[in-house]
């Protein structure tokens, strides 16, 4: 509970008058789009996602840069795209979360965007696999003023971790982490907070006893246990784990599997934030991962103008309608 108030805040800190009313502004039109069944947007987002790369050092079987399955183009994230972003949003955006698809820490001026935003008064979050945390990595992020990274960490052998993190090193991972945190202790810094992320899978849910020891004893901020997503679940999978309480899925009484949770026609996500490609495609969360629902461009429009956009509120509109008859909003647990 300490550690979730540290970051908590932090990140009120960051906050000001115009941003809290804009949120404000967001949640309301948000209910009353779902009684008017129409959508109505009073704010600008107050989240986003950007992705600094597509590009990944391992090979995750439900993860399309670990399979090198995109069908959009790959690439790095541009300092000069990127800034132009940050000065539109950096009135409204109260959390900044540097990551979508591929490894960050492959982006070379990546902690440099990071500190762009922190200088911007935005606070940042980032998801890594954590084998690039060597001395000078370590240095750099604890110089870089970011507030959250997230450790995707998923067993605590090397046969069970690479059973998911295909090409990984479970003793890179944790000496990375060690390293981390010591030097943050040594220099008298609280961030960033140290997320350990763990997605439960049927190879590694026996484990979870170990973990929790071995997180403990290690001292990291938090601990999170997530969920898979899968992509063909309706047939099973060898991911989905025993105790479908850590399952976003469950078996429909006639052979197959189906969501947990019945679809809704609402997400809040499509008025909070938005994901930006590291090409400047606006698209309106991370469950499309392959950028099929792209609602403009930031090299010819501005995120506010793409936000208010025919084609956003045409997406919208739709979701309120029917989400199921939008393919990403499928293996959804929002």
């Amino acid at each position: 509970m300490k550690n979730r108030w540290i970051t908590g805040l932090a990140f009120f800190r960051y906050l000001t008058f115009g941003k809290v009313l804009n949120f404000l502004l967001l949640k309301s039109s948000f209910h009353l789009s779902q009684i008017v069944q129409r959508p109505i947007i009073w704010g600008k987002p107050t989240t986003l996602s950007i992705e600094p790369t597509t590009s990944c050092n391992l090979r995750c079987p439900e993860c399309p840069s670990g399979l090198r399955s995109f069908s959009r183009p790959t690439g790095m994230l541009q300092e000069a795209l990127y800034e132009k972003v940050i000065d539109q949003v950096k009135g409204h955006l109260t959390w900044l979360h540097l990551y979508f698809q591929g490894e960050p820490f492959l982006n070379p001026r990546f902690l440099e965007m990071v500190t762009y935003a922190d200088h911007k008064h935005i606070f940042t979050s980032t998801s890594t696999n954590a084998h690039y945390l060597g001395e000078n990595q370590v240095d750099a992020i604890l110089k870089s003023g970011l507030k959250q990274l997230i450790v995707s960490m998923d067993g605590i052998t090397q046969e069970v971790y690479e059973q998911y993190r295909i090409g990984g090193s479970l003793n890179k991972v944790q000496e990375g982490l060690r390293r981390l945190l010591s030097e943050r202790k040594k220099t008298g810094q609280q961030f960033p907070r140290i997320v350990l992320q763990f997605l439960v899978t049927g190879q590694n849910e026996h484990q979870l006893p170990a973990l929790k020891s071995w997180a403990k004893a290690l001292e990291v901020d938090e601990l999170q246990l997530k969920t898979t997503q899968i992509y063909d679940f309706e047939n099973g999978s060898e991911l989905i784990p025993s105790n479908l309480g850590y399952s976003r899925y469950i078996p429909d009484g006639i052979g197959k599997w189906k969501l947990k949770k019945q679809l809704e026609n609402k997400c809040w996500r499509m008025w909070q934030g938005a994901v930006v490609t590291w090409d400047g495609k606006v698209v309106p969360c991370c469950f499309d991962k392959d950028a099929r629902h792209v609602m403009g461009e930031l090299g010819e429009q501005s995120l506010t103008s793409i936000w208010n956009s025919l084609p956003y509120f045409n997406f919208r509109k739709q979701l309120l309608a029917d989400r199921t008859q939008i393919e990403i909003c499928r293996n959804c647990t929002e």
